[in-house]
């Protein structure tokens, strides 16, 4: 099954699961996690209508910056974070999801 397949199905079931409960399907934010991906995937994914791209490991995430992988899409960091590695990811993800301790959130402010 193809990407923008894919998007396509989970798209159809988000709007059945916001008509059964009254919400506007425009409020759910479509995160997609592009571990295990390459770039070109990645850029698929964005073409195919992806809300945001969530990348779950650093040395990933710095090699798909390099080659323009989440252009056209916000980047958000979703895997778990080592304090030593903060500095690679801010400013480059717009929202760290796996925020796990207050030292870190420290670090990060």
């Amino acid at each position: 099954m193809s990407i923008q397949t894919n998007i396509q199905e989970v798209r159809q079931r988000i709007a059945a699961a916001c008509g059964e409960c009254g919400r506007d399907p425009k409020e759910i934010t479509l995160v997609g996690a592009s571990k295990m991906n390459d770039a070109a995937a990645c850029r698929e994914a964005i073409a195919a209508g992806i809300d945001v791209l969530g990348e779950n490991r650093v040395q990933e995430m710095t090699a798909k910056l390099e080659q323009g992988a989440y252009e056209g899409a916000p980047l958000h960091f979703i895997g778990h974070l080592q304090r030593n590695k903060v500095h690679q990811v801010l400013g480059k993800a717009v929202l760290i999801h796996s925020v796990d301790s207050l030292r870190l959130a420290r670090q990060i402010e």
